[in-house]
C-alpha cells in the first residue's frame, strides 16, 4: 500500500485546538483555505470542482500525541464522561490521526480553495479532496441514536461584545467570534460557571469572554496577537 502523504495545508482563523468547532459546518464564518503543495497545485487536480457547492476534505489530527492504544474514548456528546468505541465516535483520538471534514465551496482559485465551516487547526494537512454528492451522501432517514440533534445553540443576542472592543476588530471578525461563542466551547465534562474567564486565539486576535448568566455571555477583552504570542 502507497504511503499516504498531504497534498494540501489548510489555513484557518485557529491558531490553537481551544475554540474550534467540533464539527464541520456549525460555524459559516469560519472560513479557511486549503493551499495545494506544489506538485499538486496545476489547475488540472481541481478542473471541474467549481461545479459542486460543498466538498470532502480529509484531513490529518497533526497536533494530538500519537494514539495511545485505547480502544474507547469520551464523546463530547455524551458529556464527556461515558464511554464509546473509538469507531462508534468522531474523535480526534484514533489509530490514524485522520479526521473528515464536511466544508462550503467558496472559491476555487490558482492552487487553493476558499472554504467556509472549517473546524481544524491552522496548518492542518490534507490528504485528500473529494466533491460532496448529496444524491449518495445525503441520507434524510439514518439515525444516530446518541449524537441525532445538532448541539444546542446560544441566541446570538446572548453573546454579547461590548462596543468597544467590537470596534477594534473587523467585522469579518466580529461575526466570526459571534458565531463561535453561540456554541459550548468549554469541556463538555466542565458547565459554564458564571465569571469564569475563557479566552481563544482565532483570527489574529486572543478573544477572552465569560459566562454573565447560564446562558449569556460577554467578551470582555481582545487583543491582536503578535509573534511573541504565537
Amino acid at each position: 500500500m502507497p504511503e499516504i502523504r498531504p497534498v494540501a495545508v489548510l489555513r484557518t482563523p485557529f491558531a490553537e485546538k481551544f475554540g474550534v468547532p467540533r464539527q464541520s459546518g456549525l460555524v459559516p464564518a469560519a472560513e479557511g483555505r486549503v493551499e495545494f503543495l506544489s506538485e499538486f497545485a496545476a489547475p488540472e487536480f481541481v478542473r471541474g470542482l467549481e461545479d459542486f457547492s460543498h466538498v470532502w476534505l480529509v484531513t490529518g489530527f497533526h497536533l494530538n500525541p500519537p494514539w495511545d492504544g485505547a480502544a474507547t474514548v469520551r464523546p463530547p456528546r455524551l458529556g464527556g464522561n461515558e464511554r464509546v468505541g473509538v469507531f462508534a465516535s468522531r474523535a480526534p483520538a484514533r489509530p490514524n490521526g485522520l479526521g473528515l471534514s464536511l466544508v462550503a465551496l467558496v472559491a476555487v482559485e490558482p492552487g487553493a480553495l476558499r472554504v467556509a465551516g472549517v473546524d481544524a487547526v491552522d496548518g492542518t494537512p490534507v490528504y485528500d479532496v473529494k466533491p460532496y454528492l448529496p444524491w449518495a451522501e445525503a441520507k434524510p432517514d439514518a439515525r444516530s441514536d446518541w449524537a441525532k440533534d445538532a448541539p444546542s445553540l446560544r441566541a446570538a443576542a446572548a453573546v454579547v461584545i461590548p462596543p468597544e472592543i467590537a470596534g477594534q476588530l473587523t467585522d469579518p471578525v466580529v461575526t466570526l467570534v459571534r458565531q463561535l461563542l453561540t456554541l459550548n466551547l468549554q469541556p463538555a465534562y466542565q458547565p459554564p460557571e458564571a465569571g469564569r474567564v475563557y479566552g481563544m486565539s482565532v483570527a489574529g486576535w486572543n478573544v477572552r469572554w465569560k459566562s454573565t448568566t447560564e446562558e449569556k455571555i460577554e467578551v470582555v477583552e481582545a487583543w491582536r496577537l503578535t509573534d511573541a504570542d504565537d
